[in-house]
């Protein structure tokens, strides 16, 4: 399902519970575009981040909502998403990666706070479902 294509992740890392919002957009592989929003929470304590996203249709309805979580490994940035969608059971899942032009040993917290200043982008995938994504912070 397209639906299932929206992941997002991101954010700019604040101080320990503050939260920040931004903008999204993704693609399928088969060309599908998307787009939403989403809102991030800094986790200092464990070096991840977690927050909500939303995706929207032409006239800004919601379609579907969830959340994501994100870590840092020594090189990379990776994460987990999971959504419903609106007015249906059931939940999916999937995973997404970001890429940035930082260095691999970059804490995460400064691989998120990026997109305060540039769009950072990454892929996602969802079963046999697969493509890119865009976010972009609001201060």
């Amino acid at each position: 399902m397209a639906g299932v294509l929206a992941i997002v992740f991101g954010s700019a890392i604040l101080a320990s519970g503050a939260e920040l919002r931004g903008t999204w957009g993704a693609s399928s592989s088969s060309g599908q575009r998307l787009v939403g929003a989403w809102t991030a929470e800094a986790h200092p304590e464990s070096g991840g981040a977690t927050g909500t996203w939303a995706l929207y249709d032409a006239a800004g309805k919601i379609l579907m909502q969830g959340g994501w979580s994100a870590s840092k490994s020594l090189k990379a940035w990776d994460g987990a998403w999971r959504a419903s969608i609106a007015g249906r059971t059931g939940e999916y899942s999937g995973t997404w990666t970001a890429q940035t032009p930082l260095k691999p040993e970059t804490p995460l917290v400064q691989m998120l706070e990026s997109a305060l200043r540039a769009v950072v982008t990454g892929t996602w995938k969802a079963g046999a479902n697969s493509g890119s994504w865009s976010i972009r912070a609001i201060p």
